[in-house]
């Protein structure tokens, strides 16, 4: 009887096996197909991609080249806030070299007028200062840097090269009937109009000691000006 079962349980269990093996190779072959399917199915498709005709619009782009002439010439005309003395029309002229493409040294030249004080408008008293002592010159030497090169667009296809930069320097300002040793601070904006010219925007601070008024102080004389320079 124990011999009976024995072959019974041998006889389902290599049924199993056997079933198991052909249940297993038959997935396989299932997959191996599924397998061949999905790279005829990339091979066909990256073949299609590689085949693409992609119609690119190409435009000329043609940069606006710069002429590398180092020295420039320019005249700038605003006002000048002198403290204490009223703000009054400025001219300018100065004289440019270009060290490097960022650094630049500049002389300046100018000149403007004080106008009356305060205590000189409310009260009648004896002017301050004289017709010739009210007027103002400067003269000086700055060290620039270019700081952020760019462009002006006026409109959609046309644009115009621009330059921010900054100076520092001194000099001698001529105003009251003595010479004061200056300070100035700079920030100029330039457009390049051609390759040759720009329109300037600048800003100044012009600080020196006085006591004019009566009272020992360094004063900050605000400049705001524009003008046109020439590269040569």
């Amino acid at each position: 009887m124990e011999n009976r079962f024995q072959r019974i349980f041998l006889t389902l269990l290599i049924s199993a096996v056997l079933s198991f093996s052909v249940f297993s190779q038959a997935k396989a072959e299932q997959f191996s197909s599924s397998l061949q399917v999905n790279e005829s199915l990339f091979a066909s498709t990256s073949q299609g991609a590689g085949e693409v005709d992609v119609d690119v619009d190409r435009r000329t782009v043609i940069e606006d080249v710069l002429d590398n002439e180092n020295f420039e010439l320019g005249v700038q005309f605003g006002i000048l806030s002198i403290e204490d003395f009223e703000s009054n029309p400025w001219l300018s002229v100065h004289f440019a070299y270009h060290i490097t493409e960022f650094f630049y040294a500049k002389a300046r030249y100018a000149k403007s007028e004080g106008g009356q004080t305060s205590f000189e408008k409310l009260v009648n008293v004896p002017p301050l200062l004289t017709d010739e002592e009210r007027e103002l010159s400067y003269y000086g030497l700055n060290i620039g840097y270019n700081l952020m090169p760019g462009e002006v667009f006026l409109g959609r296809d046309f644009a115009l090269n621009s330059l921010f930069s900054i100076e520092l320097g001194g000099g001698t300002t001529e105003f009251a009937g003595d010479e004061k040793f200056t300070v100035n601070l700079s920030a100029n904006y330039r457009v390049y109009l051609t390759d040759w010219l720009t329109w300037d925007i600048g800003m100044s601070d012009y600080i020196f000691d006085t006591n004019i008024t009566g009272e020992n102080k360094t004063s900050h004389n605000l400049n705001f000006t524009t003008g046109f320079a020439y590269y040569f």
